[in-house]
């Protein structure tokens, strides 16, 4: 048996088509809405643990999330355990002698890569990901491996969106928006969502919130544990101020600008090399770079282009797994 943990919202869209082919015990953390997507997409799943605030709180609630992992895996035969940027998962798999393979394409995330790196017997990241920070971080050379491509790229490519989402929400000539994942260790950006959702809104758009948890917003239509990829899909443009939702889009060719105020990831670099994203620092810069009309049409077909050409990160997990019953 495999064990997959799932400790964010955008890991679950990523491993469900793994979770579904293969014989999978999955453990997922108390995170936003994240427990109620799972359930949504008929995914069977252990809560153990649940995300914090501040630094202190963090140490706390990883601390206990690594003992009740623990707890959880006894009496289960796990084979190996796989996990995208999860402290917890790979303290545990370590400490327990299983084979741990880590999916990483976020460079800058020091605090969770010092805490995982070093102790994985696979490292999956995308070609794009700077890898000399990885090493620093302690990646083992000889357990780095790369792909041509995103992560994301999984549930996109054979993705067919349902327009009677849209029907049923009656959307029109809509931004999708995503807040910055304040909550996140690695982030340092300021709040700024609402002025966002104003200046669009004087724009003419509808706007689109998908939250990343409670918070609220004016003005906006507010979704939560809903067909993301469809609303990308539709939208006139895709904004995000995190970075999965935007290479979403990107890759269904979808304009989709980045508002992420920190360093970029090699990842989001990649994408606006090939002319599929764009990048803003400022509310005012943003609103200069909205699409123009036909721009949507070009993307597309661009992307499509693009998408055929990037490998599958799963095949490059097998291939690690070696001879492996995956």
């Amino acid at each position: 048996m495999l064990w997959v943990d799932i400790t964010n919202l955008p890991h679950v869209p990523f491993f469900q088509r793994f979770i579904e082919e293969n014989h999978c015990f999955v453990t997922a953390r108390r995170h936003g809405f994240l427990e109620d997507m799972l359930k949504a997409r008929g995914i069977s799943f252990v809560s153990v643990g649940e995300h914090a605030g501040d630094r202190r709180e963090k140490l706390i609630a990883s601390a206990e999330r690594i003992i009740g992992l623990a707890k959880a895996l006894e009496g289960r035969r796990i084979s190996a355990c796989i996990a995208k940027h999860s402290v917890e998962a790979a303290r545990v798999a370590f400490g327990l002698g299983i084979p741990y393979y880590h999916f990483v394409d976020n460079e800058y995330a020091e605090h969770q890569n010092r805490l995982t790196l070093s102790l994985c017997t696979r490292i999956i990241a995308p070609e794009a990901t700077d890898k000399k920070l990885l090493l620093d971080q302690g990646a083992q050379p000889q357990r780095l491996l790369t792909f041509k491509g995103v992560l994301e790229v999984v549930q996109v490519r054979n993705f067919i969106p349902d327009p009677s989402l849209i029907k049923s929400l009656k959307l029109e000539r809509f931004v999708l928006l995503r807040p910055p994942p304040l909550g996140a260790a690695y982030y340092q950006g300021k709040k700024r969502t609402q002025a966002i959702i104003d200046s669009l809104r004087a724009r003419g758009y509808s706007v689109v919130v998908i939250p990343r948890g409670d918070e609220s917003y004016r003005r906006c239509i507010t979704l939560k544990n809903v067909d993301t990829l469809t609303l990308s899909y539709y939208a006139e443009v895709v904004i995000s101020e995190g970075g999965t939702m935007n290479r979403e889009a990107a890759l269904l060719g979808t304009p989709a600008i980045s508002l992420y105020p920190q360093a970029l990831l090699g990842v989001d670099r990649y994408l606006i090399k090939l002319g599929l994203m764009k990048h803003a620092r400022s509310v005012e810069e943003l609103l200069e770079l909205l699409p123009e009309d036909g721009e949507k049409e070009e993307l597309r077909e661009r992307a499509q282009q693009k998408v055929a050409r990037m490998q599958d990160p799963f095949v490059v997990l097998a291939k690690a797994m070696g001879e492996r019953d995956i």
